[in-house]
């Protein structure tokens, strides 16, 4: 029950950080700091294995080459579906000056659009991995069988995800966008059993999240 409240507690901050606050900063905040980042630094400061815990993420490669080029090989499979995806939204009418004007609204300057998408590709990217296919799939799997950890995992994963593609695409392209993250997550937490370094999904997560960059500043920030 712990971790269905963590779960939620990921969607309350993208609620409270976009919704209440509007704005990104605030955010990143609630969202990055607090949940993805205090959550599991918290548990493992309680229970005093940081330190393993980080050297078995980070050292141990296992399948030598082939996860890092499974990751970097989906990686650009998925970014390339990303950036297809947001194109398909504009030619089903989703307008990009409206998409935009609520991103500028949440605090995207023209000055700090370039520092978001890094921050977004490289920090993003790795704390959601920390959290989903790192910590909480890692303890939902200690006590449920694999495939409903991964389920699980990958449908919080994919439910902040909801308010986001809502937001800015409406209900109904919003809740298609976040079943196909859910599908990705299963993905991701099917490669972080096969490959348990944090590389391989981490590899996967930034160069997918490069493409959705590329079409951001494609076709919504010009």
């Amino acid at each position: 029950m712990l971790f269905v409240c963590y779960g939620f507690c990921a969607t309350l901050a993208l609620v409270y950080g976009l919704l209440v606050r509007q704005s990104l900063l605030a955010t990143f905040v609630v969202f990055h700091v607090a949940v993805l980042l205090g959550i599991p630094l918290a548990h493992g400061w309680r229970e005093g294995d940081i330190r393993r815990h980080w050297r078995e993420a980070w050292t141990g490669l296992r399948g030598g080459t082939a996860g890092l080029a499974i990751g970097a090989a989906s990686g650009v499979l998925l970014g390339a579906l990303a950036m297809g995806g947001l194109w398909l939204l504009i030619r089903a009418g989703i307008q990009p000056e409206r998409v935009r004007a609520i991103l500028v609204h949440w605090g995207l300057t023209e000055q700090g659009k370039w520092l978001f998408a890094g921050y977004m590709i490289v920090v993003n990217s790795f704390l959601e991995e920390l959290m989903w296919r790192g910590f909480v799939l890692q303890r939902l799997t200690d006590v449920l069988p694999r495939v409903q950890a991964m389920l699980l995992s990958s449908f919080f994963f994919a439910l902040y995800h909801l308010i986001l593609g809502t937001v800015l695409f409406g209900w109904r392209w919003g809740l298609l966008a976040t079943v196909l993250v859910f599908w990705t997550g299963l993905f991701w937490a099917w490669m972080k059993h096969r490959y348990p370094s944090v590389y391989p999904t981490w590899i996967s997560h930034l160069v997918a999240d490069v493409g959705i960059m590329v079409a951001l500043f494609l076709w919504i920030l010009g």
